[in-house]
């Protein structure tokens, strides 16, 4: 039995058995390379000419940032960025960084800095502060090397088809993660909320989200002839100008500080390749950002923003037309995606400005990967588009992860049932690595869950439950190996400090990914996504969750996203909220749905006073700033009598506290409060009330918890602890259990051969047994000098000890 079931090899057991990375054949012009010093040439030619600077317009660049920049900083911004570092931001950039992963040039690990950060702190804040008052940087800081990873096993022949990731020393990363996290701060407000990475608060799955709510309005209206754009940029962060990139950063008015710490890391820079183990000779680097710099991704999405800015702003571009906004693009890093109107004129400009970026930034499009996606296109109006843009239509594509075409209803099977194909190969496959039963279930959590939560974080389109059992079965076929559960799933799923396994729940997780989706409907605030997602609701959000606006209008169903979120939230709203919620808006919820929605809608919370032991409206006067006239007052008066009789949340509901109110772990939060919801029927457990019939007395539920929450913590040993929770719930097969299965005559003890062959008896009241107790009993004594209770939950569950 595998019972490392939490560390590295089992994480290595699972994986496939992969070849090395190794690099055997390239394929160049044509002829084929398999000398492997050849082959080190090829590489180091690629990547020296990939990364050497041509000659550069800087007038050009100047004139045209003049034009195109972002926005300047304010000076409480500026402020942020080039105050002097401290020894906690030092200490927390320490932390932040990863132990296990590969060294820089000089060597040193991580884990050396975390070893010795109470040394090592006071000269590093003495560095960087020189630097980023001007000092040049340490040499060793403009040495790299680069690793090269194959973008999928198919293209390990082609040079271009490879990433090259630069391991950095850390002292460097140390660095240029302080800044990084300064930068973050006040990139919120510079960057458009259409770039979802790399910045707190923006997920992923805004994209996918986007696209999904564009598709579903343009098969609702197919008179909206459009094009989906996912572009592809050749070698998007190793081909940023660094002039440009400059230049937008003084252009935003960084500061002087700021300036100084990327001179001093972007600049002089040189690198050496390791393919196959093997190192190359130097070669400079005069572009791009490098991938496995801390900040490099947010110097690459501040450039990235200025052509997006360009966008935007061009009339000649016509994004999918909501009322009076428009929806052009969504970005993630590199991965951008362009929705137009309009298709044939809208994507000649969007090239044209592309194009004119790409002459003073060096972002370069490849047409030939980048995809279209057309909707409500006739095939003339599809290959007219072809020819006029040199750009392939086809009827899927893969952005982010997520297989996407022009109809939603596909999704489910492209995504979910792709997947999990995939994953009950796995689940077969592991199945022959004998692991034991934490094992197996850290395999689930390890390999199984990330998957899965990928999909429900950034697909919310699963509407019936039957794919859920079916999931279920496998993984319970899985860690049960075939045959008959000897635990109940609920119990298995359960937390650990419940005394359940922490086996993953994927509808529960599913439940609590929809909520997150669902958290935009309860708080109003991201008014983008309620126009493209409501584009055709004919009541307030607050209209369907809270007053069943459903019934009267079933078309809000009719959409593939508020589909499944509201399924969701219909299973468990009486659970969240059994009085109306303080979230609730009564103006949103009467008002007749607008086709945009405005920012500020007043929810209860804000409009509530106390009025002894009941809750009554604010006055008009102190609500005159969240109202418009007396009309709307009227309106919330109107809701708010009808509302009172059910009566009001005094304190803030789980809800609030769990999904409303914090910015992160939102998902687990929601996680844990359904699973306990979902588990407290167990919360007592039969395993639990078969201890106290055999005993003959009683266990606390206190020091059932006890065990759960500390008693297990012992020993690090996973067998041990195995093996205390098969006791726990009863594990092992008794001659009386295999009597009553293969309807045998004999029960009798295994040992003794007279009494029943009960559990409790083959574990503790067997004359053989209690002889072997009484020797543990009496040799414990000797070692301990201490003497405690002989009780069977001492010895056979663990409770022993001070407060059992």
């Amino acid at each position: 039995m595998l019972y490392d079931f939490c560390g590295k090899l089992l994480a290595w057991q699972l994986k496939k058995r992969q070849k090395l990375n190794t690099v055997t054949n390239l394929d160049i012009e044509g002829r084929n390379i398999q000398n492997p010093v050849d082959i080190r040439k090829c590489f180091q030619r690629y990547f020296k000419k990939l990364y050497t600077q041509g000659p550069q317009d800087e007038a050009g660049i100047k004139q045209f940032l003049e034009k195109n920049g972002l926005p300047k900083l304010s000076q409480e911004n500026r402020s942020i960025l080039n105050c002097k570092i401290t020894p906690q931001e030092i200490e927390t950039a320490i932390q932040n960084m990863k132990l296990g992963k590969s060294p820089g040039p000089d060597g040193l690990t991580s884990k050396y800095y975390k070893i010795l950060k109470d040394y090592l702190i006071q000269p590093l804040m003495e560095v960087s502060n020189e630097i980023m008052e001007g000092k040049k940087a340490p040499e060793s800081w403009k040495e790299a090397f680069i690793t090269l990873i194959p973008k999928s096993e198919a293209e390990k022949t082609q040079l271009k088809n490879y990433r090259p990731i630069s391991l950095l020393n850390v002292d460097y990363k140390i660095f240029a993660d302080i800044l990084a996290s300064r930068f973050k701060k006040v990139l919120n407000e510079v960057i458009h909320r259409d770039q979802a990475g790399f910045l707190p608060g923006r997920h992923l799955f805004a994209n996918t989200r986007n696209i999904i709510d564009i598709l579903e309005l343009l098969q609702t209206d197919v008179n909206i002839k459009a094009v989906l754009i996912f572009i592809d940029a050749e070698k998007a962060f190793d081909n940023i100008s660094w002039k440009f990139m400059k230049g937008n950063l003084e252009g935003m008015g960084v500061g002087r500080g700021f300036e100084n710490g990327i001179d001093a890391i972007y600049s002089e820079q040189k690198a050496k390749l390791i393919v196959n183990n093997v190192v190359t000779e130097e070669f400079k680097i005069e572009k791009g950002t490098r991938q496995g710099c801390p900040i490099s991704p947010l110097l690459f999405i501040s450039v990235l923003e200025v052509l997006l800015n360009m966008i935007r702003g061009d009339q000649l571009v016509e994004g999918i037309q909501v009322g009076a906004k428009q929806y052009k693009l969504k970005a993630f890093a590199d991965d951008l995606v362009l929705t137009l109107q309009e298709p044939e004129s809208s994507t000649k400009r969007v090239l044209q400005i592309i194009q004119d970026f790409g002459r003073v930034a060096g972002f370069k499009l490849n047409k030939q990967k980048t995809k279209v996606l057309g909707k409500n296109l006739t095939d003339a109006e599809s290959e007219r588009f072809q020819r006029e843009t040199e750009l392939n239509v086809v009827k899927k594509v893969k952005y982010l992860g997520v297989n996407i075409t022009a109809k939603n209803l596909s999704l489910f099977k492209d995504n979910y049932e792709k997947c999990w194909s995939e994953i009950k190969k796995d689940l077969d496959r592991w199945t022959r690595l004998k692991l034991s039963l934490l094992g197996q279930i850290a395999a689930i959590k390890m390999n199984v869950l990330p998957k899965m939560l990928f999909l429900f974080q950034t697909l919310q389109i699963v509407d019936k439950t039957e794919c859920f059992r079916k999931w279920q079965r496998d993984i319970s076929k899985f860690v049960w190996q075939g045959k008959k559960p000897r635990i109940k799933f609920k119990i298995l799923t359960d937390a650990k400090e419940r005394g359940g396994f922490a086996l993953p729940d994927l509808r529960l997780y599913y439940e609590s990914a929809a909520f997150c989706w669902l958290k935009d409907w309860l708080l109003l605030e991201d008014t983008d996504v309620l126009d493209l997602e409501g584009f055709n609701n004919a009541f307030g959000w607050h209209a369907y969750l809270w007053y069943d606006k459903v019934k009267i209008n079933k078309v809000f169903k009719n959409h593939i996203v508020r589909k499944a979120v509201f399924n969701v939230w219909t299973k468990y709203k009486d659970l969240l909220e059994n009085k109306t919620p303080r979230w609730l808006s009564p103006l949103e919820a009467k008002a007749r749905k607008r086709l945009n929605m405005e920012a500020n809608w007043p929810k209860y919370w804000e409009i509530l006073e106390k009025d002894g032991d009941n809750w009554k409206l604010q006055s008009m006067e102190k609500m005159r700033d969240k109202v418009r006239d007396w009309l709307h007052y009227a309106q919330i008066k109107e809701v708010f009598k009808l509302d009172k009789k059910l009566g009001f949340q005094v304190e803030k509901s789980k809800l609030e506290t769990d999904l409303l109110e914090p910015k992160t772990k939102v998902l687990s939060r929601m996680y844990n409060l359904l699973l306990k919801w979902n588990t407290q029927d167990e919360t007592v457990k039969s395993a639990m009330i078969k201890w106290a019939q055999d005993i003959g007395y009683n266990i606390m539920f206190e020091d059932w918890e006890r065990l759960w929450t500390t008693g297990l913590n012992f020993t690090a040993c996973n067998a041990l602890k195995e093996n205390v929770m098969k006791m726990i719930y009863r594990w092992y097969m008794t001659p009386v259990k295999l009597a009553k299965i293969y309807h045998l005559s004999d029960n009798k003890c295994w040992k003794c051969k007279e009494k029943e062959g009960t559990f409790f008896h083959l574990w503790w009241t067997c004359p053989k047994v209690k002889a072997f107790w009484e020797k543990i009993y009496n040799e414990l004594k000797k070692v301990f000098k201490y003497t405690f209770s002989k009780k069977p939950e001492a010895f056979l569950l663990g409770m022993v000890g001070q407060g059992w």
